[in-house]
């Protein structure tokens, strides 16, 4: 009756605890009732599988008949979970493995007490409330990535499973089997476990390794945006939104820079290009259509220099021009009048022609000036002269 009432004991310890290993290596579709459920239905059937085994004295049939069950279990358990077939099979094994581990390790390490067959039940308990803690508190996250990756350690969870499930296999007296190979299923356990936390080790070094790429590729994308940000900033503090052209600022720090490094007679021009008649464009058709005159005429700027030049908007309808590399005042004037009379063609705005003129004065350093300053205000000054004496021509500022 003793032998009864301890088996009845350890059968239920591991029936419901296996059912909660289980439910704990997995994500349940539904809640706590439903553990509850299966682990009253499992431990019903445990119990009357014991009594039956029990009264024929064949222990070594319920230690299969259990592990059958657990088999059982796991099928049946399968639709309850959120888990696809390959990723449950996987934890199905984990959890085998596991409960094999603790019936050998409870076995074993019972004997060492006085009453081995409660001593069992009890360490048995013990071993799954560990696992199941272990789990819960330190291992579910790194647990969940391991069977989200479970192509990669399947093989190594399947060996472990063969070599548990052996001594299972091949005895016809269970718990002979299980005293006279004392050592070899202790070495078996601890390689298992050795065998599980180097899979644990891996998926750790793993996650921090995909952690730290992840927080390199955000680094990088968030370089990225600064560096596009730095560009638009770039681009709006030396460039004219509506043609594209460089603004007034862009254009003093290059007429600076061109300023000084030229060495000695090293001659460059400055052309200062006001549109005529705009305003009038501006007034009669709108300032939309305004803009789009503005923006063909800062394209057709662009499209007659040379590369080595440098045009830009000053701002409303005022351009300058930085041409250099001629050979005399006369290039230059054959330069200023090729601008003037691309200006001078129509533009089609929505099919609706309009023209414009341009007064274009013209500063040749370092006859107008040696300076940026100056050569800006002799040019300006001749500009002015053209639209004082009528309008849409050029005019070369007089060496000074």
């Amino acid at each position: 009756m003793d032998e009864l009432i301890s088996n009845l004991l350890r059968g239920s310890v591991s029936s419901v605890m296996y059912v909660v290993l289980l439910f704990t290596l997995t994500k349940s579709r539904f809640g706590q009732k439903t553990t509850i459920l299966v682990a009253i239905f499992v431990f019903a059937i445990n119990m009357t599988s014991t009594l039956w085994f029990y009264l024929y004295g064949d222990l070594t049939s319920l230690s299969r008949f259990t592990l059958l069950l657990f088999i059982v279990i796991g099928l049946a358990m399968k639709p309850l979970t959120r888990q696809s077939l390959m990723q449950w099979s996987f934890t199905f094994l984990t959890s085998i493995n596991i409960a094999m581990m603790i019936i050998f390790l409870s076995f074993i390490l019972g004997r060492l007490f006085p009453q081995p067959q409660y001593a069992n039940t009890l360490l048995r308990l013990v071993l799954y409330l560990l696992v199941i803690l272990l789990f819960q508190r330190f291992l579910q996250p790194m647990y969940q990535s391991i069977v989200d990756n479970w192509p990669i350690f399947s093989a190594l969870v399947i060996c472990i499973f063969l070599n548990l499930s052996y001594y299972f296999s091949v005895t016809t007296n269970i718990k002979d089997t299980l005293a006279t190979n004392k050592w070899p299923l202790l070495l078996l356990v601890g390689l298992s476990i050795v065998a599980y936390g180097t899979v644990f080790y891996s998926m750790k070094k793993f996650l921090t390794m995909h952690a730290l790429e992840i927080e390199n590729m955000k680094i990088q994308k968030e370089t990225g945006r600064l560096y596009e940000a730095a560009l638009q900033m770039e681009k709006h503090a030396n460039y004219d939104m509506l043609t594209g052209l460089p603004n007034r600022r862009f254009f003093f720090e290059r007429l600076e820079h061109i300023v000084k490094h030229s060495q000695g007679s090293q001659t460059f021009a400055v052309l200062y290009i006001d549109l005529d008649g705009f305003k009038s464009i501006n007034d009669t058709f709108g300032h939309q259509h305004g803009d789009k005159v503005l923006m063909e005429v800062g394209n057709r700027l662009s499209h007659c220099i040379r590369e080595t030049d440098f045009v830009a908007r000053l701002g409303g309808d005022e351009f300058a021009v930085i041409t250099s590399d001629f050979e005399g005042q006369s290039k230059v004037e054959q330069f200023a009048r090729r601008v003037h009379a691309v200006l001078q063609e129509t533009i089609d705005i929505d099919t609706f022609p309009c023209s414009v003129n341009a007064s274009i004065g013209v500063a040749i350093h370092p006859d107008a000036g040696s300076d940026s300053e100056t050569l800006l205000r002799a040019a300006d000054a001749a500009m002015y002269e053209v639209k004082r004496t009528g309008k849409g021509g050029i005019k070369i500022s007089a060496v000074k």
